[in-house]
């Protein structure tokens, strides 16, 4: 039976062949959840940032954009091929450098690194030997922030059984216990979990047009807003969360 990383490299490289973007994802669902990721990023001037996972190098592309330098690293050779074409079509190609490289093996020097960033990879990860690595080869004070799916909603793992070809079969939604495992070794910790009452919209997304979806889609946010903050305990239903580790 293959490995998971050579499942995760193939998978990777037949999703690098289609140019049209997710339709889930492509509705911009993750927006408040990917703004609230970046803002713990910054500033990003002149800082030296890891994009752990970095796929066709969106992220790698806009912290390069806000003044990083940045390592992108991916499975998936096709990946990294079209991340650094887009490199070269955004003009950053002399801020980036995208390369092969297995998440759970960095080779990189230690503290090598003011920022680890990953957006849905820790779950695809061993998390012990990942937050080895991550720790490893960030500097003292460094800062890793991490945008993962959530496994305790009963709900959102049926929709992932029912559509198992969006997904490797290795991968594993994080639980609270696993994120306290991987902050195990960092100074601090912190998460906020983002769309739980937002997750009712997601069956419009599959009626005729998006107008319906987008126009409800809207205020649900500030809606779970209001309850996730005043009652933190519940985000463990929520979709993703937004982890911040400090070294």
């Amino acid at each position: 039976m293959p490995d998971k990383y050579e499942v995760g490299k193939k998978f990777h490289d037949q999703k690098a062949q289609i140019s049209k973007k997710d339709f889930v994802y492509s509705q911009g669902v993750l927006e408040k959840a990917d703004s609230y990721a970046y803002r713990l990023l910054e500033p990003l001037e002149n800082k030296v940032v890891l994009d752990l996972g970095c796929g066709s190098g969106h992220h790698t592309i806009a912290f390069a954009k806000r003044g990083a330098y940045v390592y992108g690293v991916d499975i998936s050779p096709e990946m990294v091929r079209k991340a650094m074409k887009l490199a070269e079509q955004q003009g950053v190609a002399n801020r980036v450098t995208i390369l092969e490289m297995n998440a759970e093996a960095l080779e990189f020097p230690d503290e090598t690194f003011d920022i680890v960033f990953g957006h849905s990879i820790l779950h695809h990860l061993d998390l012990e030997v990942a937050r080895s690595n991550i720790y490893r080869v960030l500097k003292k004070g460094g800062k890793g922030v991490f945008l993962e799916p959530l496994g305790h909603n009963v709900f959102l793992n049926l929709f992932r059984r029912m559509t198992p070809q969006r997904r490797t079969p290795t991968e594993k939604p994080l639980r609270m216990e696993d994120i306290l495992l991987f902050a195990e070794p960092f100074s601090s910790l912190s998460h906020r979990e983002f769309f739980l009452l937002a997750l009712c919209t997601l069956p419009l997304l599959f009626l005729p047009g998006k107008k319906l979806f987008k126009k409800t889609f809207s205020w649900f946010p500030r809606l779970d807003d209001h309850f996730l903050l005043r009652w933190p305990g519940i985000g463990r239903w929520a979709w993703v969360t937004v982890v911040e580790v400090i070294k």
